[in-house]
């Protein structure tokens, strides 16, 4: 099995990514070259929410804390309203990766794969970096079924190695 194969087959899993990447990797993993910037939304969009209602756009590099190794890049738009206060103040003011935040605040979300056609929607409004990435994927994430935000997701090639044996899931 390859390494795409068997990385699509572990996320199939219900697990945050964060979570997954930590157990691939054998180290924590930091949000790091993060970027926040807010945005208005259009109309029409995949959160549900008015045209002009600021969001946040937020990138960042998911890395290993102690070899410094990037093995994601992701860009992520969120409403933030529809969000805790302490949850925003953690992606605001830590390396926290939103999948522990997630886990820590114990948020219940459900998580939907966009598309093609949803993705390219995606693609132009979120302007992910041009990478030679091993896969990528874009979703919907949930909270009480609402809408709360929408990730693009690249997993690099330096989880190759990783993945040669195709580990069980976290």
């Amino acid at each position: 099995m390859d390494a795409r194969t068997c990385l699509e087959l572990l996320l199939g899993e219900s697990t945050t990514v964060t979570a997954l990447l930590e157990h691939l990797v054998g180290e924590p993993v930091d949000a790091r070259q993060l970027r926040h910037v807010r945005v208005p939304a259009v109309a029409p969009n995949l959160l549900d929410v008015p045209e002009g209602q600021l969001l946040l756009r937020r990138s960042a590099v998911l890395q290993g804390r102690e070899s410094g190794r990037a093995y994601l890049r992701a860009e992520s738009l969120l409403v933030t309203t529809r969000l805790r206060r302490s949850f925003t103040e953690r992606l605001r003011t830590g390396h926290d990766p939103i999948g522990r935040i997630m886990t820590s605040e114990k948020l219940d979300y459900t998580r939907t794969l966009l598309p093609a056609h949803d993705r390219e929607a995606v693609l132009a409004f979120l302007e992910p970096e041009e990478s030679d990435s091993l896969l990528v994927r874009s979703y919907r994430l949930e909270v009480e079924d609402e809408p709360v935000m929408i990730i693009e997701e690249s997993f690099l090639r330096s989880l190759e190695p990783f993945l040669t044996a195709c580990p069980e899931a976290p």
